[in-house]
């Protein structure tokens, strides 16, 4: 059990979130193998060792620091683990997908037909060059977003793990990939939409850290003015198609720290 020694400390010193260090140092201290990213890289929470879930403790990597090579990392303890993952079933168990006609030419969508596998950069732009997306998330104009923008780099920010705590963690030069982010008017004002897409052929969960940290590494370099509207697509492959899943999240507007 890699984190049993840190759960224990926590558990005596009555801790929400653990001190945060680096996750070579802890594995070589402790005698311990694992893989740093399997390790402290969840996703979703079937990833989640089961002793962090029996403890309700989530891991959250946290970047890098000065003068070391190896990624830093925190636990966080809550009422209920479950809070820190999005879970399909939950949100769109309930949900009857409805057909969804572009209002585009077929012309343009001809090359995702070509693609003999779906990936997830695929499915973001197919939801995106169709129409689908502007007309599930209520965007003004033509309807269509033409080209997003996507791909991963090295981000510091701060943050709250904790709603109703004070507590704030430090994200340093942590590799963070964005899969799709673009901008659109809404209600008579731009906002910057963040995707996060995963695709597969049933229900699953996704880390909501997925779309935090993405959020807040491109949130320092927008003006106070546009808010960021954080978007799950979750794309289910059927015998028919594909079904697409989209929720919304609340806005993340420039602030010193964010939830």
């Amino acid at each position: 059990m890699i984190f049993q020694k840190i759960v224990l400390e926590m558990l005596a010193k009555e801790q929400k979130v653990s001190i945060p260090q680096g996750f070579q140092d802890y594995v070589n201290a402790n005698n311990l193998k694992a893989n740093t990213a399997a390790s402290i890289s969840i996703d979703a929470i079937k990833k989640l060792p089961k002793l962090l879930k029996e403890q309700n403790t989530m891991v959250l990597r946290l970047g890098s620091r000065s003068g070391s090579n190896q990624t830093y990392f925190s636990l966080v303890k809550t009422n209920d683990v479950n809070d820190f993952f999005f879970n399909d079933q939950a949100l769109f168990g309930q949900l009857q997908p409805e057909l969804f006609l572009p209002n585009v030419s077929i012309r343009s969508l001809f090359a995702f037909q070509l693609l003999p596998k779906v990936t997830e950069t695929s499915v973001v732009n197919l939801a995106i060059a169709s129409g689908l997306m502007a007309e599930a998330l209520n965007l003004e104009d033509d309807k269509t977003i033409v080209v997003p923008a996507t791909g991963q780099s090295t981000f510091t920010f701060n943050f709250k793990p904790l709603a109703n705590e004070d507590i704030v963690l430090e994200h340093i030069n942590g590799q963070v990939e964005i899969d799709a982010v673009f901008v659109a008017k809404r209600d008579g004002k731009e906002h910057l939409f963040v995707i996060e897409a995963k695709h597969g052929d049933k229900f699953d969960s996704l880390a909501k850290h997925k779309l935090l940290y993405p959020s807040l590494s491109l949130l320092q370099k927008l003006p106070s003015s546009m808010p960021i509207v954080p978007v799950y697509l979750r794309s289910i492959k059927t015998e028919k198609g594909i079904d697409f899943y989209i929720a919304e999240c609340t806005c993340i507007v420039n602030h010193p720290y964010s939830q």
